[in-house]
């Protein structure tokens, strides 16, 4: 009977360990592959991501490791998942064509009167000073203090 205590735990750390090994790999693969194609993985990648990433990739797969009778089923479903419910089977454009958003910025700078677009600033401070005649101790001064007494 202990011994069949033993080899269920020991085969369930087993488990625990092969998933996370696993999980750990494919979050790294993804996270080297989301740059550009499947052999963009170059040291500047790597580097990203062991500063950026590493420690949640770590403590995801450990999870997955300690829940593995769960994560293998939905590890094993997720392109199904992936493409039945989410709709992921379609390739999607990741990023907009650089004339389309060139085109959009220089609308948005046009619009809002920034960069090559920007006019002369105007100056409120000067054209109320300017417009000010009097100076700050002006005869009416006196009679604004003797209204409010």
């Amino acid at each position: 009977m202990v011994l069949l205590c033993l080899g269920v735990m020991a085969g369930y750390v087993l488990g625990g360990l092969l998933t996370a090994r696993a999980v750990f790999r494919r979050e790294r693969e993804r996270f080297l592959r989301a740059g550009g194609g499947p052999a963009v993985a170059d040291a500047r990648r790597v580097g990203t991501f062991e500063r950026q990433e590493r420690q949640q990739a770590e403590a995801f797969a450990l999870c997955a490791g300690a829940l593995w009778p769960v994560a293998l089923p939905v590890l094993a479903l997720h392109g199904l998942v992936g493409k039945v419910a989410l709709d992921r089977g379609r390739p999607v454009a990741l990023r907009p064509d650089p004339a389309e958003v060139a085109a959009r910025i220089e609308e948005l700078e046009r619009d809002l009167r920034l960069g090559r677009h920007a006019g002369p600033a105007p100056r409120p401070v000067e054209r109320r000073a300017v417009g000010d005649a009097r100076p700050p101790a002006a005869a009416g001064a006196p009679e604004q203090r003797a209204e409010a007494a």
